[in-house]
Order: C-alpha cells, then structure tokens, then sequence
C-alpha cells in the first residue's frame, strides 16, 4: 500500500470516527465495528512495507516479462532478477493443467536435481505441490515438517541428496486458478520465512498473466508442432506402406504362392523349410503394415471425444481378446462400475486391448491375472491396468512406449513393437498421460488418464 493510500484510509476512519460519535451524542444505534485478529493491523503494515520496499524490483520483472526476448531467455532474467531478494540455490518454475490435473517443471536454474526432468508431464495426484494447488497458498518445508512431506512425494527425496534441506513453494494465481507454481530451494536449512513468503507472492501476482501467455503461446506452438509432426508420420507412413513395405510383400507373397503350388513335397525337407519362412515373412510384414496403419489412424481417422462408458469399451475389448483370454487361461476382472469420461469409444476399446492383450501375453506365470482399475485425479480419471506378468525393468520405462521398439526376441514373444506407441498416442490424443511401474519378475501397472465427463464432474 502506498503513504498516500494509507493517509487515504486514515482520513477515511477519522470521518466515520466523527460520525460515529454524532450519531451517539444523538441518540442513534451504531453498529460495532468487525473486531480483527491480534496482529492483523501488524501483518497488514509488514505487508504493505513490503510492497514498498520492493516496488523497483516489481517494476523491473514487469519490464522483463513484456520485452520481446525468447521466452527461455524471459524465464532466466527473470530468474536472476528474483534470486538477488530471496534467496535460492535452485529455482524452477512448474506449470500446472488443472483441466487435466498434471503439471511439469517449464524452467529451473541452480543446482541439478537427479531424475527433476524438463517439459515432462506428470500427474499432480499425491504430489507436494498439489496442496499448494489445491488451497492456493504458498508452502514453506523445512526441517519441521520435512518428514511428512516426502512420505507423501518421495521423489523430493532426490532434491535432499543434492543438498537442498528446505524449500518454499508459491502458487501463481491468475483469475482464481493456478497456473504455475514458484519452487525455490536452498541448501540452508529453515532458509525461508513469512517476509519471504510475502515477497514471493507479490512477484507471483506480478508474473501471473505473463505466465498464463507464455503457456498459452507454447501450447499454440506445441499444437503446431505436433501438427506438423503427425502430418510428416502420415507422409513418411504413406511413403512406406506403399513403397518399400508393399512391394516387397508382394513379391514375397508372389513368390510364396508360386514355391507352393509346385514344389511343396516334392523337394527335401530343406525346400519346405525355406517355404515356411517365406510365409513367416509375409505374415510378420502384414502385421508390421496393419500396426503401422493403426498408429496413423489415431491422429487421422479418430472420432470427436463425447461422454462414454469406460466400461463399454473394456467390454469391447474383452470381447475381441476371448480366444486369446481362454486359450491362455486369463482372468480379467474389473471394478464393479467404471467412470464415465469424454473419449472415441472405439480407441479407448484399442488401448484397453492392447494393454490386457499384453498383460496376457507377457505372463509365464501359466495363469495370467489382469485387474483393471480407476479413480478419480482431479478433472481426470486415472486408470491401472494391473498384471502379475513378467514385469519391466525401469531402465526401459519410455522405451517401450517408442514405435518398432521390442525388448525380447521375437522367437520369445509375438509382436511388432508398435502396440504400447499406439497407447500412448491414443491417450495423448485424449490430453491425457500414460506411465508404468514395474520391475523385472513383480508384474506391471499400466497407468493413464483420461478427462472425465461433464456429467461425471464433481463426484468421487
């Protein structure tokens, strides 16, 4: 509050102080004025000197988030700017889609966190930060309160190792919603207290609608880019498929046709050998066509998402795996009611078949058991697709989700290596996120989001 405001509130109580007293000496009923919290008047002055204080630094950070430089370069004046008040041997700035309750670290300067990676989403749901979303008020930990936090998120665990005992995170509020959150860190121990926390949330206030463009200009650009990345795979596939796949399968097929209308048993067993492995080659390139057409189709052929049963689809998809599902002896068993969420019915049948197809398929267990799952993360639902399978080994955790990207021997498994690429691009498709934990020999759990329904928002 500037020295004017504040004469302008105080000559405003002196009035209605005056008044007060007219109204009694005649005889009026005056009603009592709102009695405030011990320390309020206090806090309030703290606050105020604070602004004051630091008015030229507000200044500046505006002059640095509405200059034309690169938002990157934007992010790291601003960065230093910030960290010459409040101290911070590592400051990130996180972005946050409460639409989809996710949220990923946009910018960070300082000390580098193991596993703290850039521009990945990840789910808000059991995060530290999420508390700070949800009620929109900063959060300090430190050594008091230290303990409770990492139970909660055990990847912070990684920021302790690299030395950083306290941090203080600070929402960035922009028409009631968060859109960011401020995260600084410092390797002293109880380094941030309410004066820090009052100038952190002066300059969030300050950065809120640039934030808000920054995010809103990235997912403009984000959305061309991926544009112009499904348009070269849609090229590059149409290249392929009727190029250099096609015309050797035809020519193979051709030729398969001709070795066995004429010579199959009639040759030595050496000649029926190499007729079987033609087929083989036929078959597997067929299948390598089929997958390659099933991953373009998402972006090209899918559907505009509407209100739909999860539960249809899985039913959908059970039904198209029951050969498969009987003759390995599977049992698939599902929550009694699945939610209702916004999505292409038929895609959301395709991955839960590629994923309880794989679950089957991955299991030398000679009793494969699938669990499907949900609950509710915010504006989304988040899916578990639980198997007691062969498991991953975490190193291979993104790779699996690539195209053509297979992690045992075709002799061992059947496949193309495209399924899981498929998954993904059908749940990104939904503006939503897919991930998996698992460890060699402990099974697998295959998780996703998928928004929920209008007619869904609000309940558990």
């Amino acid at each position: 509050m500037s020295s004017g405001a504040a004469a302008l509130s105080s000559g405003t109580a002196a009035v209605s102080s005056g008044a007060a007293a007219a109204a009694m000496s005649s005889g009026a009923a005056v009603m009592a004025e709102p009695t405030r919290p011990p320390g309020a008047s206090d806090a309030a002055r703290g606050l105020a000197g604070v602004e004051v204080e630091f008015a030229p630094l507000l200044a500046q950070i505006g002059r640095i988030i509405t200059s034309a430089a690169d938002i990157d370069e934007i992010y790291g004046r601003f960065a230093d700017a910030v960290t010459s008040v409040i101290p911070a041997d590592r400051l990130s700035i996180v972005v946050v889609d409460t639409q989809a309750w996710r949220h990923k670290a946009r910018y960070y300067t300082g000390i580098d966190v193991p596993l703290a990676s850039l521009d990945a989403w990840r789910p808000l749901e059991g995060q530290a930060i999420e508390a700070v979303v949800r009620g929109k008020r900063p959060q300090i930990v430190d050594e008091r309160n230290v303990a409770a936090i990492l139970a909660q998120s055990p990847r912070l665990q990684d920021g302790i190792a690299a030395g950083l005992h306290t941090w203080m995170d600070v929402p960035v509020i922009l028409e009631q919603t968060v859109v960011a959150v401020m995260r600084f860190m410092s390797r002293t121990p109880n380094a941030y207290d309410a004066r820090c926390q009052a100038i952190g949330e002066l300059i969030a206030a300050q950065i809120a609608g640039a934030v808000a463009n920054a995010q809103s200009i990235e997912s403009l650009l984000a959305a061309q880019a991926e544009l112009a990345r499904s348009n070269a795979e849609l090229e590059q596939f149409a290249y392929v498929a009727s190029h250099d796949l096609q015309e050797p399968l035809r020519m193979v097929a051709s030729y398969v046709g001709l070795l066995e209308r004429r010579y199959r048993g009639k040759l030595d067993a050496d000649a029926d050998d190499f007729i079987e492995f033609a087929v083989d080659g036929a078959r597997r390139m067929q299948a390598l066509l089929s997958g390659l057409l099933d991953l373009s189709r998402v972006g090209t052929r899918g559907r505009e998402p509407t209100p739909t049963e999860s539960s249809d689809a899985l039913r959908d998809a059970l039904t198209n795996l029951e050969r498969s599902l009987h003759d390995a002896s599977a049992q698939v068993s599902h929550d009694p009611q699945l939610p209702l969420v916004l999505g292409d019915r038929m895609q959301l049948t395709q991955l839960f078949q590629n994923l309880v197809g794989n679950a089957v398929k991955f299991n030398a267990s000679g009793a494969p058991r699938v669990q499907v799952a949900a609950r509710r993360a915010g504006a989304a639902w988040e899916f578990a697709v639980q198997d007691n399978g062969i498991g991953i080994d975490p190193a291979h955790f993104d790779r699996i989700f690539q195209v053509f990207q297979r992690l045992h021997a075709r002799g061992a498994y059947e496949g193309t290596g495209i399924g899981l690429a498929v998954c993904r691009k059908i749940v990104e498709r939904h503006n939503g996120t897919i991930w998996v934990d698992s460890a060699p020999g402990q099974g697998a759990v295959f998780r996703f989001t998928l928004p929920a329904a209008e007619e869904d928002d609000g309940k558990d």
